[in-house]
């Protein structure tokens, strides 16, 4: 089913599509921001420092998720 007939249905799930373009184009032109950072990010040039004190930060993020998920559905461990 495409977003258009979506759209028409009795039952629209437009409201809760406004993040979709009608057209390929039209959502590449939505996205096109989210993009435009995510290329920054990945052409920072990050220290060492930061580096490790990233790693840090995202190794608490990973162990703060994965106590929050039940024993057999972790994200990250290998339990």
């Amino acid at each position: 089913m495409t977003l258009k007939e979506l759209k028409k249905g009795k039952n629209s799930l437009a409201p809760f599509l406004k993040h979709m373009g009608q057209t390929a184009e039209e959502q590449l032109q939505k996205n096109q921001s989210a993009m435009n950072l995510l290329k920054e990010w990945i052409e920072e040039e990050v220290s060492q420092e930061e580096f490790k004190n990233r790693e840090i930060f995202f190794d608490s993020f990973k162990e703060i998720i994965d106590s929050e998920r039940l024993p057999d559905h972790k994200l990250y461990s290998k339990e």
